[in-house]
């Protein structure tokens, strides 16, 4: 069992004075250091683990509350980088002094502090005022919401969606009876109501009522898929409707859910869950896997018009290409084919491992930073030496993204490269992005690195938001503190990010909701009942649910009234 190890401090500040943890005051010349281990690699690789000890001098401008620890200074840097349990250690000491203060940030909800405060101060406050925690657990509504419908007493709404500019449905359940609801925004008026059978639950937390190619889509049922994991359970029926509410077409499914097991891809892969719950539209044509099939829909008629099968075996994923050409390309689970208008196969290529990404010139993309450049039959590897010697290739922490003829790529190891079309090096970034292919990875669909015009979004768990132009020139960077939940455009042009948020204002789930302008500038940021129920239209407007109620917020408008109050 691996330990980490304890590193000497008084190596760089000598007899140390410590007033926090992690951070130190050298006894010769007083300035303050911010010393930590941190460990890399997984005890299950192939690579062995490794540990790294860093000394960082902490800059003039946080030295202030690390020197005066005060109410004004807290909210002044509470959004610097410091060691996590520094705040905690902070607040005990001016909460002898400070005590209404502190109460004032609590009611007002403060939320420029990080979550280790937030929760500080939500258990002092419970302890200091349980009268007044309890009827503040129940408040915290965003201001300027407007109350649009109310379903019955007791019925819950799972989730919402937008159909178009002005309409969305609802999935709602009521003893245990599931309903489609579509409503207009405009009118506040139901259009249409319709039963469903219960959605897919019971695996993995996929998308199951969504927009597409102008269908409204739905998974429902389950077929289970293993008696030890539940993640490996399946969609058992497709169905689309118009968006009139009509039922187009109902679909059983043999869709394809497994473990890619680390033993068996060793130096390629690392252990996650592979699956093809997608299925693509095009004119009005669906391409479905069916177990190693491809099922062809015409969604005019109604009707399978055509089955192939899947070279080698191999599972389709879903995802279809149209090319310029004329030929129709398909990812499978290990490789690609292609077919022309008679339905013969034309070209394939199939891999021994399981990619985690195929590009749009077909390179193959292994967790362990390998490429494969299958039209010339190369093979890159991105390492990293160390002083020892030793090379250790890097982790992908998230798909590769294509991006303005570059590729990104997000390592596990805090950084990213920017990619030419020949996958040459052009920039290396110091920041990376949510993990999302490592050891816990479970196909959980999240979108860490968001395309907006001509920029990149980056999200990182717990650590920032960065926006970099086409050239990777960083254009802003949002320190954050907790999970990215979401990251979506309504428009192509405004980003949203939502964030957990753990701070028990209220017993409701809660969301931190941020929207940044083209330049990645924070135009608004507010906390929202969530994030089931919480979508946007292409005009900002936002839907969100509590309990029974559906509310809109609109975006612009709060930003307008934001700069410009009544």
């Amino acid at each position: 069992m691996s330990q980490t190890p304890n590193f000497p401090i008084h190596d760089i500040v000598g007899e140390t004075l410590t007033p926090y943890r992690e951070i130190y005051e050298c006894s010769q010349c007083h300035q303050y250091w911010w010393i930590r281990v941190k460990g890399t690699g997984d005890p299950r690789s192939t690579y062995p683990e490794y540990y790294e000890q860093t000394a960082e001098l902490i800059d003039d401008q946080r030295l202030e509350l690390i020197r005066y620890p005060s109410v004004d200074h807290l909210l002044r840097y509470g959004g610097l980088n410091y060691p996590y349990s520094f705040f905690t250690e902070v607040l005990e000491k001016i909460a002898l002094t400070e005590k209404d203060s502190l109460k004032q940030i609590f009611l007002k909800r403060t939320q420029n502090l990080p979550s280790s405060a937030k929760l500080w101060l939500r258990t002092w406050f419970q302890k200091e005022f349980p009268k007044e925690f309890l009827d503040e657990k129940t408040k915290g509504f965003p201001s300027g919401a407007n109350l649009l419908h109310s379903m019955r007493e007791g019925e819950s709404i799972l989730v919402t969606e937008w159909i178009t500019i002005d309409q969305f449905v609802i999935l709602s359940v009521y003893d245990e009876v599931y309903t489609l609801t579509a409503f207009h925004l405009n009118e506040k008026k139901i259009l249409w109501s319709l039963p469903v059978k219960r959605p897919f639950l019971e695996g993995l937390s996929i998308p199951y009522l969504f927009y597409q190619s102008g269908h409204l889509c739905y998974y429902q049922g389950f077929q289970k898929g293993s008696e030890f994991d539940s993640k490996l359970n399946r969609p058992n029926e497709l169905l689309l409707f118009d968006l009139n509410g009509n039922l187009e077409i109902s679909i059983p499914l043999a869709l394809r859910c497994y473990d890619v097991l680390s033993t068996e891809e060793r130096d390629v892969s690392e252990y996650r869950l592979v699956h093809n719950f997608y299925f693509t539209i095009i004119e009005e044509t669906l391409y479905l896997p069916h177990g190693n099939e491809v099922h062809i829909y015409n969604l005019k008629s109604k009707k399978l018009i055509h089955t192939l099968k899947s070279p080698n075996g191999d599972a389709f994923t879903g995802k279809t290409f149209l090319t310029q050409t004329g030929i129709i390309l398909f990812h499978t689970l290990k490789g690609v084919f292609a077919i022309n208008n008679e339905y013969e196969i034309v070209f394939q290529y199939s891999s021994k491992f399981h990619p985690v990404s195929i590009d749009s010139k077909l390179n193959f993309y292994y967790y362990y930073a390998i490429v494969d450049i299958i039209q010339t039959g190369e093979q890159k590897r991105f390492s990293k030496t160390q002083d020892s010697g030793i090379n250790l290739p890097f982790e992908l922490a998230s798909l590769p993204i294509e991006f303005k003829d570059k590729i990104l790529i997000p390592f596990v190891w805090d950084k990213s490269y920017l990619l030419d079309e020949n996958l040459n090096v052009t920039k290396e970034f110091a920041f990376t992005c949510t993990d999302t292919l490592g050891p816990h990875f479970f196909a959980v669909t999240k979108s860490p690195i968001l395309n907006v015009e001509d920029k990149l979004i980056f999200t990182n768990d717990y650590h920032s938001i960065v926006m970099i132009d086409e050239l990777g020139n960083e254009i802003s960077h949002i320190p954050i503190q907790s999970e990215v939940i979401q990251l979506f455009s309504f428009d192509g042009k405004h980003t949203v990010v939502t964030l957990s948020c753990y701070d028990e204002y209220s017993e409701d789930n809660q969301i931190d909701l941020i929207l940044l302008g083209k330049n990645g500038e924070q135009l608004l940021r507010k906390l929202f009942p969530g994030p089931e129920g919480l979508s946007a239209n292409f005009n900002g407007f936002l839907i969100f649910t509590q309990q029974n109620l559906i509310y809109s917020f609109d975006l612009f408008q709060q930003i307008e009234l934001t700069i410009n109050p009544k």
